[in-house]
């Protein structure tokens, strides 16, 4: 861990290349990044430690890829010494600052204007002990099981509406250490413009179903009871699907104990719909 005066050093350098640009090595298409005021930022990272300087707190963070990044954010997230060492997702906005030629001088009159962290939510990086979801305890299990060695969860957060809260799609190992291979979307987006979904009726049933989309692959929780037996008996399927250019890649169905608040009243209530799109489930 480097000193606090290397720390302060080593953030204000960083933060000043990104202020200029300075940040071309990185993908702006990866779906960890965002792109906020011509700068490309992180959206997860571990808090290692953070520190309060003149003009921001100065965060120091590592990456899903185990490097270490710096950002700057408000100095409410340094007042919270339970975030060190959680796994956070960030939110950034463009907010004006005390000049760093006034140093430290807090009547001298000048401003910056910087992107800063503006917000943070702890994330699961492993499922807890005794649950069967990725979801924290702060969350709301809309779906999850376990599919052969994987676990795959919908978790959505407490204020989760048509305007306003989010939804996520986790995927990952749960045994061991625990980790999540896959988060849908990245950040906090609101659940109608995080995922597509719809309820629908069957001959002795009915059921529900979610779409996440990265690219050309779209990842379907579904959950439904209907006469689909031999003989018309009526069985329960639930798991997720996996499609590439809206052809199916694989069918994971459910083979553990299994969770679903999946139906009409919940999708109306966090104002998804399907957009237009429609989803088979498998035979």
């Amino acid at each position: 861990m480097p000193s606090s005066s290397k720390f302060l050093r080593r953030a204000s350098f960083l933060l000043a290349a990104a202020l200029i640009g300075c940040s071309a090595s990185i993908a702006a298409a990866d779906t960890e990044y965002v792109t906020v005021g011509g700068e490309t930022k992180r959206v997860e990272g571990i808090l290692r430690e953070a520190q309060a300087g003149d003009v921001s707190c100065y965060l120091m963070l590592e990456g899903t890829d185990g490097e270490t990044f710096y950002e700057s954010a408000g100095f409410e997230i340094c007042e919270d010494a339970d975030l060190i060492g959680k796994r956070l997702r960030l939110s950034y906005s463009i907010e004006n600052v005390l000049a760093e030629s006034c140093q430290g001088d807090v009547d001298c009159g000048k401003s910056d204007q910087i992107v800063l962290v503006s917000g943070v939510e702890a994330i699961a990086d492993a499922a807890p002990a005794g649950k069967n979801s990725w979801c924290t305890d702060s969350e709301t299990v809309i779906f999850a099981c376990r599919t052969g060695g994987k676990l795959v969860s919908v978790c959505a957060s407490s204020d989760a509406a048509e305007n306003a809260g989010s939804v996520q799609y986790r995927f990952g190992v749960p045994e061991g250490e625990g980790k999540i291979e896959l988060t849908l979307p990245k950040g906090v987006v609101v659940p109608a413009k995080a995922a597509n979904g719809a309820s629908v009726p069957f001959s002795g049933g009915g059921g529900a179903w979610l779409r996440f989309r990265n690219g050309d692959y779209a990842y379907t929780v579904y959950s439904g009871i209907g006469r689909w037996g031999p003989n018309g008996e009526t069985i329960e399927k639930q798991g997720v699907v996996v499609e590439r250019k809206g052809e199916q890649v694989t069918n994971l169905p459910c083979t553990g104990p299994r969770t679903s608040e999946l139906g009409p009243e919940w999708l109306e209530q966090v104002g998804i719909t399907d957009n237009e799109e429609w989803f088979d489930f498998p035979e």
